[in-house]
């Protein structure tokens, strides 16, 4: 079941810290909360700390069983100690999703070990789910993968966006492994029509072959950030959920750069053992002036908020 408090019309865009990544949170027959932030953009944002404070103060108050960002974070150079001081401020585990901007000036691994992943992809239990992190931050030539580091990826679309065929390997392996209905967080939108379309189609076929034959450990959704816009839909019988960035809307040099939201947008997603979850809402406004005022083609599109949503396996058909 999908229960947004709105929907828009879906259209093509062309667009931590030390991790428990093995621990369950909590028994599996309890609920458990997720914070979740996108697109901080630390180091690139103005006011990428003040968004982050916001969200570590929502936490405070929320309480959840755990935190994660999903993707162009911070760069992990010394300048985004501020950042991931912050972000350590809350005690309990902290996931990190690689996004392609994290690797603007500093090669991949060099960034797992800064911000303390376990690996560029790995999984963890969480309450009744199992959770898979993947890392589509490669560059696919003919059939070399080439990782992203120091901005290499300002490349043909085309290139970009793939999970290299080892990390398709282990995702078979892991979702076969597990015992609990699966989620997926990677940064790179999955699931909509993107300029990505081949990078994105290996993965939801293993997505959804899975699914062919699983039974209590089913692919139930996948969350995504990147695209900096709030999207819904429902392929292959998984629900696909694109979060918006906490920061801001690029529209790009000619109308400004940046569209920046008035607050900080961000989520709490709550996993309940009979399988529903459910996803907090988080709304802004533009700050002036608008895409709208800008002269931005598309403007009406684009959004400011995170919507509420309910979802349940098996309530997903296409």
């Amino acid at each position: 079941m999908h229960q947004p408090i709105s929907r828009r019309r879906l259209f093509q865009i062309g667009l931590g810290s030390l991790i428990l990544p093995v621990t369950r949170v909590t028994a599996r027959g309890d609920s458990v909360r997720l914070g979740v932030i996108a697109d901080l953009h630390h180091g690139l944002a103005p006011t990428a700390m003040e968004r982050l404070d916001m969200f570590m103060k929502a936490v405070r108050a929320e309480k959840p069983d755990a935190i994660l960002q999903l993707g162009d974070f911070n760069f992990a150079t010394p300048e985004s100690k501020e950042c991931l001081d912050l972000w350590r401020t809350f005690e309990g585990p902290r996931y990190h999703v690689l996004g392609n901007h994290d690797m603007d000036f500093m090669a991949k691994d060099a960034v797992v070990r800064a911000w303390g992943m376990p690996g560029r992809y790995y999984s963890f239990d969480f309450g009744s789910f199992h959770v898979v992190v993947l890392d589509r931050n490669n560059l696919k030539v003919n059939d070399r993968f080439i990782p992203y580091a120091e901005a290499n990826f300002y490349v043909d679309t085309s290139l970009r966006g793939y999970a290299d065929s080892r990390q398709l390997e282990w995702l078979r392996a892991d979702l076969a492994a597990a015992d609990l209905p699966a989620l997926v967080f990677v940064h790179q939108g999955l699931g909509l029509p993107t300029s990505m379309a081949e990078a994105s189609s290996a993965i939801e076929t293993v997505l959804e072959e899975h699914n062919r034959n699983a039974v209590r450990n089913r692919v139930v959704a996948c969350f995504c950030g990147h695209h900096h816009i709030d999207r819904y839909s429902c392929k292959g019988g998984i629900h696909y959920v694109w979060i918006n960035s906490a920061s801001y809307y690029w529209v790009g040099e000619q109308y400004g750069r940046m569209a920046p939201y008035t607050r900080a947008l961000y989520t709490f997603l709550t996993f309940h053992p009979d399988g529903f979850i459910e996803m907090d809402a988080s709304r802004a406004e533009w700050e002036k002036p608008s895409p709208r005022e800008r002269g931005f083609p598309g403007a009406d599109e684009l959004t400011t908020y995170i919507q509420a949503r309910r979802l349940k396996s098996g309530d997903c058909f296409d």
